[in-house]
Order: C-alpha cells, then structure tokens, then sequence
C-alpha cells in the first residue's frame, strides 16, 4: 500500500512564502531617520509650491498633516517610497491637502487674515458655506464686503439657508424665532415686513388665492412667510416660515381686494 504524502513540504513552502512577504513589507517601510528627513524635506518644498507662504504659514505649521500623508502612502505601497516620488503624490493630492490645511485653519481659530479668509473660500468652498456664521464675523472685521457675498453664495449651496432674508446681513439665515443664524441679530415682524414689502405682495393676492383663502387670512389676523405669502391652512410642515401678524392698513389692503370682486 503506497505511503501518503507528508505535508512538511507544504509547510515549508507555506513558511517560505510568509518570510518573503514579511521581507517585502519590511522594505518597504521607511527608517525613523528617512522619515524625518523626506518629512522636513517635503514640508519645506510643499509652503513654497503650494504657496502657504503666502498665508503665512511655515514648514512646522503643516509637519504634523504631512506625516500623517506620508504614513499613509507607505502603508499602501509594496516598495519602499523615494523622497521624489513622494513630492509628486503630494502634488497629485494638492487639492485635497489644501482643503485638509483649510479645515484646520478654522479648527484651531487661525484664520486672522484676509489672505486666510480667502484660501479657506478658494479651497474649501463647501466648508466656507457650512462656516458662514463664524466666517462672516471675520470678513466684518476686515471690512471684506465682497468676501462677504461670496459667503452669502456659498451659504446658500452648501450652507442651511432659510427662505427669508436677514434685513441686517442679507443672508438667507433668519428662523422661525425670527433670530438670524448668521449675524445673530433678532428681529421684529416690522423688519421682516420691510425685508418683503409685505404690502405690495399682499395688493397682488388676488392673483394667487381666491376670496375664501383672502378671507382665511383676514379672519386669522395674520400670514404664514416661507418665501411666499400664505394663508395659515397652507402653511407647510417641513418648510421654515415665519408668521405676521396684519395691522390695520395691511388689513384695509385685503379688505379692498374683497370688495373689488
């Protein structure tokens, strides 16, 4: 009877072939000393290729955020990495590292300067729009007013916008609290009234309603504003509005628009 196959080649194959993976990883990683140089050596490339200088920023501001991308990338490599090929997956990933630096700027408080202000809206603009409330406060003390209607664009796109209009810091920011969630300013129906021109879209209802919903509102004593005027049985559920509260001139307008029937 023929004697099995003993598995101990198997073995040492298997044995073999995991010494040779352990030998690729293991030259594929960086020594300490190669780190720190490719990591000083990039740092100090990447402020003036990429401009940081221009924000004043120095090679140490961005040594952490660079040895977090370097770690990364040997990670993911099977050779070992030249300092050259690094730099250039570096350029590759410039957009992304310039959002990573913009980030951080807001994160630490750091954005001091207009230069800053601007490198956050140029290179992050979906994370200018979500800030617009703490950026806005920073393009007032710079007195950036066209900063600022960058701002009010990004808001709308990425931001939490409300269809009403802050009279204080044009920002479509105002709650049904009637409090803006941008410049922090509350407001009074007559300021959003104003904002509107209430009276003259409430002179035009008659293109919109019939006389039961004009009459809805007159008997209610006040409209619903989600962008557009309402009456109180419209008003939507999952829409930010604000209600006013008709004095009497508001009030003679629909009366007049009744009796023109």
């Amino acid at each position: 009877m023929p004697k099995k196959k003993s598995n101990v080649n198997k073995k040492d194959n298997k044995n073999e072939n995991s010494e040779k993976k352990k030998k690729t990883q293991k030259q594929a990683k960086l020594s300490d000393n190669e780190f720190k140089e490719f990591t000083n050596n990039i740092s100090n490339e990447i402020v003036n290729k990429f401009g940081l200088d221009l924000i004043k920023l120095k090679p140490d501001d961005i040594k952490d955020l660079v040895e977090e991308i370097i770690n990364s990338i040997v990670e993911s490599r099977v050779t070992k990495p030249s300092e050259e090929s690094l730099l250039k997956k570096f350029v590759n990933l410039r957009d992304q590292f310039m959002k990573a630096i913009a980030g951080r700027l807001l994160e630490k408080d750091e954005v001091n300067s207009r230069e800053r202000l601007e490198f956050i809206i140029a290179y992050a603009p979906e994370i200018a729009g979500k800030a617009s409330p703490k950026l806005y406060r920073i393009a007032k003390q710079f007195n950036a007013n066209d900063l600022i209607d960058t701002l009010r664009q990004l808001w709308n796109q990425y931001g939490f916008p409300s269809p009403i209009k802050c009279p204080v810091c044009g920002f479509n920011s105002v709650m049904p609290d009637m409090n803006c969630i941008v410049c922090g300013s509350l407001l009074d129906e007559k300021d959003i009234k104003n904002e509107i021109n209430l009276k003259e879209q409430l002179s035009m209802l008659k293109r919109v309603y019939n006389d039961k919903l004009i009459r809805e509102i007159l008997d209610s004593g006040y409209i619903v504003f989600d962008g557009e005027i309402k009456p109180p049985s419209l008003k939507e559920k999952d829409k930010i509005s604000v209600s006013l509260h008709l004095n009497k001139d508001e009030k003679e307008i629909l009366l007049k628009l009744l009796d023109n029937t």
